[in-house]
């Protein structure tokens, strides 16, 4: 609890992480040129093909360098415009900026994950619809 009292950071412990990355469970790759339709192109020229990416960004945002022309995040610190806000656009999400630790990240990915399972199903419904 010092380190949060001191700099407003909690830590964090690995939970496998490490060994994911090890034995190729979890895949480093390269630095993300942009974002495509279904997928990413990587700074390395290949495009791959993802239903969900997950950016990690860490402790401090820096949203605002690589997020242009969004109004979601602030400019000046890189959280989300508005406070306790969780929901951008086009599937953008953002969890950890409530700065309520631990307990406001689970809220957040909870109303995430219930969010994405709504859009899940209204695509769903709108392909049983078209057959």
């Amino acid at each position: 609890m010092e380190l949060k009292k001191v700099s407003g950071k909690t830590p964090v412990l690995d939970v496998g992480t490490i060994d994911k990355i090890k034995s190729g469970d979890i895949r480093v790759l390269p630095g993300i040129q942009s974002f495509q339709e279904h997928g990413v192109e990587f700074i390395d020229g290949k495009i791959v093909d993802f239903d969900v990416v997950i950016l990690a960004t860490g402790y401090k945002s820096n949203v605002p360098f690589w997020l242009k022309d969004n109004g979601f995040f602030s400019e000046k610190n890189g959280f989300p415009r508005k406070p306790n806000e969780w929901k951008g656009q086009n599937g953008l999400y953002a969890i950890g900026f409530s700065r309520r630790g631990l307990l406001g990240v689970s809220m957040d990915a909870t109303k995430i994950a219930d969010d994405i399972v709504q859009c899940y199903h209204k695509i769903d419904n709108g392909r049983q619809k078209s057959k």
